[in-house]
């Protein structure tokens, strides 16, 4: 069920009374009319890779992450690799530049599935992050794989670690018991989001600082967590929804090239609303704080330490 291209059910909410709790997560995640049909203003277009907007000198010159383009490590990428999502064209990474650090972190949980680590310097999320061929596993298991109704924060499974996804999607439990994405909410204060607008995503292949540029609750009729697109103006149409969604005006606006990062949790109010942090990438050095780039340098040392 969970692999059909037309309906894709996640459960995702968490609902605690005084003695018992109940899961009762919804998450419609389909194929909509929206999405199985050409939209007749928006033209086919070929997806340029993320990469090739940053070349040679020019991309020493800005100080792009040499994690975010392995072809300025010694990793390389060829044009052969590229995954075709549909239409659009995603560049696979070759190597595992960050490997050997996370071998300690899936070691520590006897767990290979692990494979990333999420960090909101300020916000109390310090998480690895798992990914299972389905979305239901991590719903209802910590990352030890036991029982737990806790789950653990997962990628979404039509996402991969190992491509240059325009959208990457992670879940997690909204937990009473300030674990998992229980502080999410806490975006929903303006002074809480302006003091945390950065958010850590490493994986086995890159580390990534984040600059969050929505928040939002929405019904799940809107289908934020899409990951496969027909081309990159069909990207850039839903980052623009999602922008005019959020609840602040940070005058960042998603262009051709971005990528964008979806953290996704139930509201606990109503079992078909979600809260939805959305940030974008950061592809120059340069503009990340010293502080949170020393962080996200450091983070799964950090988490093992910790």
């Amino acid at each position: 069920m969970y692999k059909n291209n037309k309906l894709k059910i996640i459960l995702l909410c968490v609902f605690f009374v005084p003695v018992t709790f109940n899961i009762a997560f919804l998450l419609l995640k389909s194929a909509n009319s929206e999405d199985g049909a050409a939209d007749n203003n928006v033209p086919e277009v070929n997806y340029q890779p993320v990469s090739a907007a940053y070349t040679g000198q020019e991309a020493e010159t800005q100080g792009i992450n040499p994690g975010i383009f392995p072809e300025f490590t010694g990793v390389g990428e060829t044009e052969d690799t590229a995954y075709n999502t549909e239409k659009l064209k995603v560049p696979l990474k070759t190597g595992r530049v960050y490997q050997e650090i996370f071998d300690s972190l899936k070691a520590r949980y006897n767990n290979n599935d692990i494979i990333g680590i999420l960090k909101i310097p300020g916000a109390s999320v310090f998480y690895p992050v798992a990914q299972h061929g389905d979305n239901d596993f991590y719903l209802e298991h910590d990352y030890f794989k036991r029982p737990s109704s806790a789950g653990s924060v997962f990628l979404d499974y039509e996402n991969s670690a190992e491509r240059r996804d325009p959208s990457t999607i992670l879940f997690a439990h909204n937990m009473d018991s300030d674990i998992m994405f229980s502080h999410i909410k806490s975006f929903n204060d303006e002074n809480f989001f302006n003091e945390n607008r950065y958010v850590i995503f490493n994986t086995v292949y890159e580390n990534n600082v984040w600059e969050t540029f929505a928040f939002f609750e929405t019904h799940i009729s809107f289908n934020y967590i899409k990951v496969n697109f027909r081309s990159e103006q069909d990207f850039l149409k839903l980052a623009r929804e999602i922008t005019e969604r959020s609840n602040y005006d940070t005058g960042i606006q998603i262009k051709s090239g971005d990528r964008i990062l979806i953290l996704s949790t139930c509201t606990n109010t109503d079992p078909d609303t979600r809260y939805v942090l959305a940030a974008r990438m950061i592809k120059n050095l340069e503009h990340i704080p010293e502080a949170v780039f020393e962080q996200m340098e450091t983070a799964v040392e950090d988490y093992l330490g910790g």
